[in-house]
């Protein structure tokens, strides 16, 4: 006879409360078969169908490892999970006679996606709790699976069934209302997708669906709450392809923080769209600032380049900003002025400030056209008398030096010069 069998009549009389149980058990551990008497008690618990003897064949087992030291737990404990679980399937209500060795071949994974296709929810989600799957591999796909079956069920109002899919998932790990939504969209109920995806937590999950539902500017409300960049350029790029320019205007005036971005996208993209932004809003005052930048980026023709200012001057007029409309007009006689100068005495001036123009004057020994320049754009005599000053120190002469301090009274300062001296490593007692 069997280890087993010995082991399992063992058992048997040790509930009759018989000396044979002490006789067969001792037949065994002579024989040193106790251990795999044990293992083949839980082994043919598996292969039974019937759960009283499945009962008695655990229960000899358990009778003979009390007779053991050490005896890894697991495989008996692991038995009776699986046994558990095949009783369940193999119920006349749920009809999947599965066999041991099914089950093992199978996975459990794979019986649970039939219990799926069956519809079979409860059950699948008892065994996943049953066995402490893992969140994701467990309950999370079967709700998943579960709502995705809800949204098919077109007699229920689309309220109805996201508040119901949402009391059942609630914030439960691992499952996406986006695919959700996904497969609502997918049967044609827009509306029922739209009202799930208000679950969904992660924008980056929302926001593409969403204008897959040609939602665009639903999607950019979402992507603008996400404080996602990235993600409402996405949208805002998508709305640019899909709308006409008006209308893709309208909606960035609506979403000041939209606008905002796409100005920035502009600047560094789309110039001309930049200006159109600027010319829509009425905002002359940008418009100046971006024909200033436009007439030094884009512009090689000293031309172009006054008509460019030209048109900045008269935004800045429209935006009441005469300061800056004067001193575009003064650029403008400034640009003129370099190029007659470049014309007439050869060098280099235009592009120079207002001081180096005045400076390359003086160090080319133009002083009265230096003193006219100075004239027209009203320079203060002291900051001329200064640029002078630079100016010969810079030429290292220190004689013209002392007789331009000595001609002008509120210009003799002793440490101005000296300290351009000092510049040149000169002394104090040249000047």
């Amino acid at each position: 006879m069997a280890p087993g069998a010995l082991l399992l009549e063992a058992q048997k009389e040790y509930e009759k409360e018989s000396q044979k149980a002490d006789e067969y058990l001792r037949e065994i551990q002579e024989l040193g078969q106790l251990t795999q008497a044990v293992q083949q008690c839980i082994e043919a618990a598996g292969h039974e169908h019937q759960p009283d003897m499945q009962k008695s064949l655990l229960r000899a087992a358990s009778f003979g490892k009390c007779f053991l030291d050490r005896f890894p737990p697991n495989s008996f404990v692991h038995m009776c999970q699986d046994l558990r679980v095949l009783n369940a399937v193999r119920d006349y209500h749920i009809g999947i006679p599965l066999t041991y060795s099914q089950y093992k071949q199978l996975t459990i994974q794979v019986l649970l996606d039939r219990l799926v296709l069956r519809r079979l929810y409860p059950l699948a989600i008892q065994i996943c709790e049953y066995l402490r799957l893992p969140e994701v591999q467990g309950v999370s796909r079967i709700l998943a699976h579960w709502a995705c079956y809800k949204v098919q069920q077109k007699d229920v109002s689309d309220e109805d069934v996201a508040r119901a899919i949402n009391q059942k998932l609630g914030d439960t790990p691992g499952v996406s209302y986006s695919d959700i939504a996904a497969r609502a969209y997918g049967c044609g109920r827009t509306e029922l997708a739209i009202k799930l995806l208000e679950y969904e937590p992660r924008s980056g999950e929302q926001v593409p669906l969403l204008l897959k539902m040609k939602r665009s500017k639903l999607a950019l409300s979402k992507a603008i709450e996400s404080g996602d960049t990235d993600l409402v350029f996405t949208v805002l790029l998508h709305l640019k392809n899909e709308l006409n320019r008006g209308d893709f205007f309208m909606t960035l005036r609506n979403q000041p923080m939209a606008l905002s971005l796409y100005r920035q996208f502009c600047k560094h993209q789309e110039l001309e769209t930049l200006k159109d932004l600027y010319n829509q809003d009425d905002n002359h005052q940008e418009l100046g600032s971006f024909h200033i930048r436009a007439s030094y980026a884009a512009e090689e023709r000293i031309e172009g380049r006054v008509a460019a200012l030209q048109t900045a001057a008269d935004a800045f007029y429209k935006a009441k900003n005469e300061f800056a409309a004067k001193a575009t007009e003064d650029q403008m006689r400034l640009l003129r002025l370099q190029r007659r100068l470049e014309d007439e005495l050869g060098g280099q001036f235009l592009d120079l400030s207002l001081h180096d123009t005045v400076t390359t004057l003086i160090l080319g020994g133009h002083n009265k056209r230096a003193e006219q320049l100075a004239r027209d754009f009203r320079i203060p005599d002291k900051r001329l008398w200064w640029l002078k000053l630079t100016a010969l120190a810079d030429l290292e002469d220190w004689e013209e030096l002392e007789k331009f301090s000595k001609r002008q009274e509120g210009c003799a300062l002793p440490s101005p010069s000296a300290s351009f001296c000092g510049d040149l490593h000169e002394t104090t007692q040249q000047i």
